[in-house]
Formats: structure tokens, sequence, C-alpha cells
């Protein structure tokens, strides 16, 4: 094999990689990033149930109950069907995460969330950020600390769902 064959071989094996792995992220990043899980309750109960653990949780409490149904037709969207979405936080946690300056931009994703839905079949969902997977991305800083805490709280909060947070 010569210096030449080699050189090209490399090229096309990084171009190669490069592009597979790319493709991998964008097919499995809707599943890894986010997490959707059936509730077993209707609506209403659902958005109840979890604003009554989040509040019920020590140091936890819900900021705000968005009904985004509500919102889109106030402001001439369609109709999108049952979707809230229950805003919440932590003081401790926030205050750890936004005390130093090189963190503050973390506060675009506060206070945290989690939306309650009903598809066009009646079944109930919640949509939320998956917490693990986050807290992997900043392992090793203090933003990655934070975030484990609350992967913890939050699987503890929704445990009545039998919810536990994955890598997929």
């Amino acid at each position: 094999m010569n210096k030449k064959s080699l050189i090209v071989g490399v090229v096309l094996g990084t171009v190669f990689g490069i592009f597979f792995a790319a493709l991998s992220f964008k097919f499995a990043a809707p599943t890894s990033l986010f997490k959707e899980v059936g509730v077993h309750y209707d609506f209403d109960k659902s958005v109840e149930l979890i604003v009554n653990r989040l509040n019920a949780k020590e140091g936890w409490h819900v900021t705000d109950v968005i009904d985004q149904q509500a919102e889109v037709l106030k402001y001439g969207g369609g109709d999108i069907g049952k979707v809230k979405i229950i805003k919440f936080c932590n003081a401790n946690y926030a205050s750890q995460m936004l005390s130093a300056d090189e963190r503050k931009y973390m506060s675009v994703k506060m206070p945290l969330s989690i939306s309650v839905y009903e598809k066009s079949d009646g079944r109930v969902y919640i949509g939320l950020q998956n917490g693990y997977m986050m807290s992997r991305l900043f392992k090793g800083s203090e933003e990655g600390e934070v975030m484990q805490k609350v992967v913890k709280d939050m699987e503890d909060i929704l445990g009545f769902l039998h919810f536990r947070y994955t890598i997929f």
C-alpha cells in the first residue's frame, strides 16, 4: 500500500464517519433529548397530579400552568387540542446554577417545564426534556452536578408513572 492510498483511505473514512455520526444523531436526537410518557389518567387529573406532586416535593414549587390551547386560540392559531405546560422551580438548585456568571446562560431553560397533552386518539401524555442526557452532556461541571440532583427529584416526582430517565 502506498502513502497516497493510505491518505485517501483516512480522508474517506473520516468523511464517512462524520456523515454517519451526524445521520445517527439526527434520528436519535428527538427520542434521546426529549421524552414522551403515556399517562393512565385523564387530562385534567394528570395536570392536577403533577402539580400536586411538584408542590409536595421539598424545595420545588409550580410557578405557572399555561393553557397552551387557549393561548394559541387567543392569538389567532388553530385549535391544537388540550395542552398545558407546567412551569416549576427549585430555588436552591436555581441559585446553585445561576450564582456564577459563567452559568447564567442556563437561565434560558428556567423554570423547568413538563407538558401534558391529549392526542387526537384521546390518550394523555407528558413531554419533558431528558434530564439524564442533559446531565451527561455537562458531566464534570457544576451544571452537570445540579442537573443530576434535578434528575433524581424528577424521577421521584414522576414515580407514579413508573418513569425513569434513560439514555434513549
